[in-house]
């Protein structure tokens, strides 16, 4: 089964693709997106990209992080834009969508709520053996992916 991760962002969008029966990395990228676009011209600067890796390699789910709102509000109602636009992608191709908080995606691969981004971006590169450099959003989107692999073996457990 093919899982895609998704790190939104207004000026780095991550995602990562991955094999989740193999714990194989498919593919990921960072989407840099332009800061002379208005924020409709980015919404769909993502919106073109994302469903066009979508279409390449038609994922069956999508997992995708929570909203923190700290105390930049208004950066987090701009991420919730782009969270939406990740979103309706998947709504589009009827891919099923999984939310985790950034507390949950760091516990499930580092075993702490509260590890360091350079922790998380090792265990990236550990779990799925990556031999080449990738941005911290690129490995913030496979982190989630990894979670959701994860959530998703331990409720097989369960039942």
């Amino acid at each position: 089964m093919t899982i895609i991760g998704i790190d939104p962002g207004s000026r780095h969008f991550g995602y990562g693709i991955i094999d989740s029966e193999k714990m194989k990395l498919i593919d990921a990228a960072t989407i840099n997106i332009p800061l002379s676009m208005s924020l409709p011209g980015k919404l769909k600067y993502i919106y073109d990209l994302l469903s066009e890796v979508i279409d390449r390699h038609n994922p069956c789910e999508m997992a995708v992080e929570k909203i923190f709102a700290g105390k930049k509000i208004p950066s987090s109602f701009i991420l919730g834009y782009t969270r939406a636009v990740a979103l309706l992608a998947a709504a589009q191709k009827n891919i099923s969508v999984y939310e985790y908080s950034s507390t949950e995606i760091k516990k499930a691969l580092t075993g702490y709520g509260r590890a360091h981004k350079i922790q998380v971006k090792s265990m990236v590169y550990n779990l799925l053996n990556i031999d080449r450099k990738i941005s911290y959003d690129c490995a913030d989107a496979l982190a989630v992916a990894i979670c959701h692999i994860h959530s998703r073996e331990f409720l097989k457990v369960l039942k």
